[in-house]
């Protein structure tokens, strides 16, 4: 093949590779901003609605149970009817649950509404780890999924203030009329620009439970899958009391609640940074087994005596979130890599259930009595262990494949 040929070929990689990042983190963003443009907004719509900041908690629970659940849904109905239908049905029930939440009158409808989002973004949740797997094996798809999440943190980090100028302007309910615009965007860019990367003779239309059966009888996956549903607890945990602690305890304004708040991602960017440019897997493990734990005690020394520190939150949870930047592209393609034809299976079990024990964590946080900093400490440290155990259980199943080749 000559020079400029594939010069020609690799350029035409190199735009779809791109073009499909841009899509993902587009799809994938839409849940991000759901997920934390409202926090500004708390304060006025407990006021709106009289009810108490910590009862605003269960929005982002009720928005993370409904994200993860449906997407076991999603993820076996992709693998049957391809994943753009999936796509632009799922983004159509965010859009018209965002619309309904822009409308509410009372708190019920709004948890209602919320419900609908959740369960409308579900879908690009479930697909945003199966459509790389289409495409990618390897190292490429660590590259790619390292990409993906570099991206992805800039939408959270823009929308709490996206949501505070439109709060500050117009009013809590122009946040999700923002939120309801930037839905219809995606879904016409997944319409006229999406290409099905799952074809007709590749789609698996075995029973449900088998395909679930399948992938779950994998002990790595199993292992993989621990760890990144402990890890998102504790994120999720940490941003649904994080509005709170620097809202309503530390008594600071919209715009450094916004702040704070967002100051964790660029450790999470640096992270995702540092894994799509590992040749050692296991050594990045263990720089983010480190760093989490680093974190999670950052965050529980200062509760230990009812205490709330502002500059503790702030490293606790940059180093915490640095250390997910690792860990979530690494093991997500490590967990993918083995299921070619399971995809949307395997993807809709990692993105659902990461969020469902996310939603979990947060309904928590609403729950427990609020001391200083010691649950949201307390559920990281606890998150950590899980981590540490799920690892170990992974690499003995590596080293007992080992043992067994060894004796063969």
């Amino acid at each position: 093949m000559s020079a400029p040929l594939q010069n020609s070929n690799l350029s035409i990689q190199n735009q779809r590779f791109s073009l499909l990042i841009i899509l993902i983190v587009m799809m994938v963003s839409c849940g991000q901003m759901a997920q934390t443009i409202f926090v500004p907004a708390l304060s006025e719509i407990a006021d709106s609605f009289a009810v108490t900041a910590g009862q605003l908690q269960a929005i982002m629970a009720c928005y993370l149970l409904s994200y993860g659940l449906a997407q076991f849904i999603y993820g076996p109905a992709s693998d049957r009817l391809g994943r753009k239908p999936i796509l632009i049905f799922g983004l159509s029930v965010f859009i018209i649950g965002t619309l309904l939440a822009g409308f509410a009158e009372s708190y019920q409808t709004l948890i209602i509404s919320t419900l609908l989002q959740g369960a409308g973004t579900a879908s690009a949740g479930a697909l945003c780890r199966s459509i790389p797997r289409d495409h990618y094996f390897g190292e490429p798809l660590v590259k790619f999924n390292s990409y993906v999440s570099m991206a992805v943190v800039f939408s959270p980090l823009l929308a709490p203030f996206a949501g505070s100028l439109m709060t500050h302007y117009f009013g809590w309910q122009a946040v999700y009329e923002l939120l309801s615009v930037f839905g219809v965007i995606v879904l016409l860019l997944v319409i006229f620009k999406f290409r099905e990367s799952l074809p007709a003779d590749q789609r698996k239309p075995e029973p449900v439970a088998k395909s679930y059966r399948f992938v779950l009888a994998n002990r790595k996956f199993k292992s993989y899958l621990t760890c990144l549903v402990a890890t998102f607890a504790g994120i999720a945990a940490f941003e649904a009391i994080a509005g709170v602690l620097y809202g309503q305890v530390l008594q600071l304004s919209p715009f450094w609640v916004s702040s704070y708040f967002v100051a964790p991602i660029p450790g999470y960017l640096a992270g995702a940074y540092y894994a799509g440019r590992l040749s050692d897997n296991s050594k990045g493990m263990n720089h983010s087994v480190a760093l989490l734990g680093a974190g999670a005690l950052f965050l529980l020394i200062p509760g230990l005596s009812n205490l709330v520190i502002g500059w503790s939150l702030l490293v606790g949870s940059v180093l915490f979130f640095t250390g997910a930047g690792i860990l979530f592209p690494v093991l997500t393609s490590a967990a993918l890599e083995p299921f070619p034809r399971h995809a949307g299976v395997a993807g809709a079990l990692l993105g659902g259930l990461q969020n469902f024990g996310a939603g979990l964590a947060a309904l928590l946080m609403s729950l427990v009595p609020m001391h200083g900093q010691l649950s949201i400490g307390g559920l990281c440290v606890i998150m950590v262990i899980f981590v540490i155990f799920a690892l170990h259980y992974a690499k003995s199943d590596c080293d007992l494949d080992k043992s067994n080749l060894a004796v063969l």
